[in-house]
């Protein structure tokens, strides 16, 4: 699992670009304390690179949320890819394999 981090610049931009009031990072970290039980079963890592798509994968099933400047997440698009013939699922995955490479783990007792 991969999360943006809480404490980075990036979620602090999100944040600052939507004049929420720190609602970005605290949405992470809410969702963060609901998955941190599961971290000796899963990896999960966090990352603080530009926040472009939220990549949810199922097998080969994607949904890309489309982040858009200025506009919450829940009210962008979200495309349904299926792979077919791999293009557009590839590219998602490849982008989403690139900052997980770039992405530190979850450390125990981490806020």
């Amino acid at each position: 699992m991969l999360f943006g981090d809480p404490n980075g610049r990036q979620l602090a931009a999100r944040d600052e670009e939507k004049q929420i009031g720190g609602g970005v990072a605290g949405r992470v970290s809410a969702v963060l304390s609901y998955y941190r039980p599961l971290a000796d079963l899963v990896d999960i890592r966090l990352h603080d690179t530009p926040l472009y798509a939220s990549i949810y994968r199922f097998d080969d099933d994607l949904l890309a949320n489309i982040h858009v400047y200025g506009i919450l997440a829940a009210h962008t698009p979200t495309m349904h890819i299926r792979r077919v013939d791999g293009a557009y699922f590839n590219t998602f995955l490849e982008s989403y394999e690139k900052v997980w490479a770039s992405a530190r783990p979850l450390e125990r007792g981490e806020p």
